[in-house]
This record gives structure tokens, C-alpha cells and sequence, in this order.
């Protein structure tokens, strides 16, 4: 019974303003600082709350760490769904490309920061690991039935495509955070050339 009580109230607290509002502290001050130079004191200041209201919400700064990871792993696969329904397979990966580049800068310097914490902490490696590899499995099943509906005829396996794009996009936009939209918009349409090259998707020039 108590520790039920106890999981439902954590539940309860984790939806307040609150807590959101000191998950959002502890995310500056970490991207700003790095995980292991980050004190509670520091979170506490940024959030402007006493240590005593942060320890209701929060045990550590291991655990105010595990939550923002975890949030930033829900909001990183939500942001990844293209808003856009379109027939055409290079249309709907040109937003696809452009909605997983979005969600890597809005996640911005915590995606780094969440692998290395997960070299020393399993929770958080869990978590790392859903973010790396989620997006990936999505991507390939997507490939998968434009493959089955004849729409691409790809060079090498899906999952290598999937990977390739993935991780080149990860990587490429998290070095451009600082780019103009222009230059970002310049690389995207090299990934999405890279892709249609891959996809054997690219459309041939009338006669």
C-alpha cells in the first residue's frame, strides 16, 4: 500500500508546473556547465527555489538528470513525425529529414551529454539507447513499405540507409546548431540528395 502511495505521488508531482519548471532549470544549466561540474546548488539558483522544494521532486542530481533525459527522449521521437502527408515518397522523406533535424536541435546539447552519462550510468544508457536506436527502427520500417510498393529500389539494405541518414543527420546538425537557416537548409538537401541516391529515388529528367 505505501508503495503505491508513494509511485502515485511521485506521478502527481511530476505533472506540476513545478517540476517542469525545474527540469527546464536543470537543462541550461547542464547544457551551460556539463554534467559533472552541474551542482544541485546551481540547478536551485537557476530554477530560484530553495534546495528543500527540489528534494521534493528530486532524491539527486542523478535523478533530476534520469528525468530530464527521459523527457528529452519523449519529446526527441515526438518531434520526429513529419507534419505533411504526402504521396510522394521524396517529399514525405524531405519532411522527414527536416522534422529528425528539428527534434536534434531542439534536444541541442543534451543528446551528448545523455551518451556520456550513460557510459556510468545504466538508466541513462537505457535511455541513450532509445533515442539513438527508436528513430532508426521508424525510419526503416517507413523505407520498408516504400520498398514494398515499388516506390524506391534501394542500393544497399534499408536498415544501412536508415543508419546512414540517422546518424549522419544527428551528427551534422548538432556541428550547424549555430548555422544560418540557409546553410542548414544547404546540408539538408545534401542529405536528402545522399538519400535519394541510396533510395534510387531520384527523379530522372524528362526526355
Amino acid at each position: 500500500m505505501t508503495e503505491g502511495w508513494s509511485v502515485r505521488a511521485a506521478r502527481e508531482r511530476s505533472h506540476t508546473s513545478r517540476h517542469r519548471g525545474l527540469l527546464n532549470a536543470a537543462a541550461q544549466v547542464f547544457a551551460t556547465r556539463g554534467y559533472e561540474n552541474t551542482t544541485v546548488a546551481d540547478i536551485t539558483a537557476a530554477a530560484g527555489v530553495s534546495r528543500a522544494t527540489l528534494y521534493v521532486y528530486f532524491a539527486s542530481k542523478d535523478e533530476i538528470f534520469l528525468a530530464l533525459a527521459a523527457q528529452v527522449r519523449d519529446d526527441f521521437l515526438a518531434a520526429q513525425e513529419p507534419d505533411i502527408d504526402d504521396a510522394d515518397p521524396r517529399n514525405m522523406l524531405a519532411a522527414t529529414i527536416e522534422s529528425f533535424a528539428a527534434a536534434v536541435l531542439a534536444a541541442g546539447p543534451m543528446l551528448r551529454l545523455i551518451d556520456e552519462r550513460g557510459a556510468v550510468d545504466e538508466r541513462v544508457a537505457a535511455l541513450a539507447e532509445e533515442i539513438a536506436e527508436r528513430p532508426i527502427r521508424r525510419f526503416t520500417r517507413y523505407l520498408e513499405r516504400l520498398h514494398a510498393t515499388g516506390q524506391v529500389s534501394p542500393v544497399v539494405p534499408l536498415r544501412v540507409i536508415a543508419e546512414t541518414i540517422g546518424y549522419t543527420l544527428t551528427r551534422g546538425t548538432s556541428a550547424r546548431a549555430e548555422a544560418t537557416p540557409a546553410d542548414r537548409a544547404e546540408y539538408f538537401a545534401h542529405i536528402q540528395t545522399v538519400a535519394d541516391t541510396l533510395l534510387n529515388s531520384t527523379p530522372k529528367n524528362p526526355d
